[in-house]
Parts: C-alpha cells; sequence; structure tokens
C-alpha cells in the first residue's frame, strides 16, 4: 500500500473513535432545570460543626434556619429502610463495627453520630423536617450491581413537592432514577479518580471518561472541582453545555476559585459563605 492509505486509515481510525466516543458520552436533549435549584449553596452533609453531627437532623434544621439548601446521602438498612448517612461503615461517625446494612433503621437511630445524642435519621424525617423550604440535593449511594437504593428513593421522592435534584456515582442509579422520576433533574457525580492507585481499574477510567452518559444523560455535573482542569471534565463541560456544581468547598478562595470556572453552585464544608448567590 502506498503511504497516503496507511494515512487515510489512520485517520479513518481516529475520526471512528472520536464519533464512538460523542455517542458514548452524549448526554441527550439538555433539559432545563430550575432557577431556584442552580446559584445554590448546598450544605454538605447539612450544616454541621462541633455541636451538629454530620447528617444529623439538627445540622439539616439549622441549614434550613440559616437558608442553604441541603446535600444529604441515602443508603438502605437492614430492613430496607432509607437512611441518611454517608459511609458503609459505621466506625468513623458512630464508633461501631459493621456496616449500615447491618442493622435496622431502630438500631441505626440509637446509634450517636460523633459523639452528640443524636442517631442516624430516616430520609422519610429528613423530607419531613425541610418540608420543601429549601432545595435539596439526594446523593444515591449504590453499588454497580444494586438498583434497591435508588428504586426505594424514587418511590418515595415521587410525592415530595419541594425543590429537588438527585446525583450519584452510580451512572446505573441515575439511569433508574430518569426510568422512575423522569420530571426530577439528576446529575452524575465525577473525579479524577485515577489519581488515586486504588482507582486504577478499567470501571474507574470508565467513570471518568463519561462513557456511560449515554445510559445515565446527566442533567447536570457535580465534580470535584479540585479536578475542573483536567481534560475529561472539561470536555464534556465545552461540549455538553450542562451546568456544573462544585463539591466540597472548603474556603471563601476555594468559593472564589468556583465563581471564577464558572460553577453554577457550590457544595461547601467547614465554612459559612456570604449571604449571597455563587
Amino acid at each position: 500500500m502506498h503511504w497516503y492509505t496507511y494515512i487515510a486509515i489512520f485517520v479513518f481510525f481516529i475520526l471512528s473513535l472520536l464519533i464512538a466516543y460523542a455517542a458514548l458520552t452524549y448526554p441527550g436533549k439538555r433539559r432545563p432545570i430550575s432557577p431556584e435549584l442552580l446559584g445554590v449553596q448546598y450544605a454538605h452533609r447539612g450544616l454541621h460543626d462541633g455541636t451538629h453531627a454530620e447528617n444529623s437532623l439538627s445540622a439539616f434544621r439549622l441549614a434550613v434556619e440559616n437558608g442553604y439548601g441541603i446535600e444529604l446521602d441515602v443508603r438502605l438498612s437492614g430492613d430496607g429502610v432509607l437512611v441518611v448517612f454517608h459511609d458503609d461503615s459505621l466506625e468513623r461517625v458512630c464508633g461501631v463495627e459493621g456496616n449500615v446494612i447491618d442493622f435496622t433503621a431502630e438500631e441505626l437511630a440509637a446509634m450517636r453520630l460523633s459523639g452528640t445524642e443524636e442517631g442516624i435519621p430516616t430520609l422519610r424525617e429528613v423530607l419531613d423536617l425541610v418540608g420543601g423550604r429549601v432545595p435539596l440535593l439526594v446523593e444515591i449511594k449504590e453499588g454497580a450491581g444494586d438498583s434497591a437504593v435508588s428504586r426505594a428513593a424514587a418511590e418515595m421522592l415521587k410525592g415530595y413537592g419541594g425543590p429537588l435534584l438527585i446525583e450519584s456515582f452510580n451512572p446505573l442509579s441515575l439511569a433508574r432514577i430518569k426510568e422512575l422520576l423522569p420530571t426530577v433533574a439528576r446529575g452524575l457525580l465525577c473525579d479524577h479518580y485515577t489519581k488515586d492507585p486504588a482507582f486504577k481499574k478499567p470501571t474507574y477510567y470508565i467513570l471518568q471518561w463519561f462513557l456511560l452518559n449515554f445510559k445515565a444523560k446527566p442533567d447536570f455535573y457535580a465534580y470535584n472541582y479540585q479536578s475542573r482542569t483536567y481534560l475529561p471534565f472539561r470536555l464534556v463541560r465545552m461540549l455538553h453545555k450542562r451546568p456544573a456544581l462544585a463539591w466540597t468547598v472548603r474556603t471563601r478562595l476555594d468559593k472564589e476559585i468556583c465563581r471564577e470556572s464558572g460553577f453554577a453552585s457550590i457544595i461547601f464544608e467547614d465554612f459559612i459563605p456570604k449571604e449571597d448567590n455563587l
């Protein structure tokens, strides 16, 4: 073959890869998100400190009283109740050996969050407390092969009348939310996973390069703002024109960096933002 034939084959190969990547990452038709859900400062796991534990009813109450949106995490107890707790394990927050899934909701409620007198709340309790007064950003904690959390959350949240966004690191969870709660905007949590040797696995490359977007069809991205210049994130922001939320913002300087980087909202912790929009 002539040299130009090899060049043509190479160009065809590159174009095919680009077309395939575009098809896999295309998030579908852009759907507008209510303005009351963007430009919001979301308190990460509630407005918590040394007195109010993360993901506690008092932290959520304090966020409502101060007019902040609330980011929270949901997973299932051993008896199938949706509870609000971040980690798989109870050790860091409750000082108890074992995982959330090993205990009933009643047993989890009796445990103590970060040395306070509060127990692990159910999602139902949180929804009743907030009552639509501030926006909620609900993260689905669910493994790749599971569907119980997203299905249970969709069933409970479909009757919630307040402003609401749903997010997850799991694109398949978002695909189920799309099917079960089509009117609720959903977002993909993203990070530069493979900077950590523990995440150098094929699964994390798939997540990092948004290769399941065709299933998840996210309406927004919630990104680790410290990885904002990383190539995959820059590509999806440029090509997909979706709003981006920044997590987890811990100083006013970081907040200003997020503002200048074009993030639509911040998820903050460890400081109290000024009473203004992002």
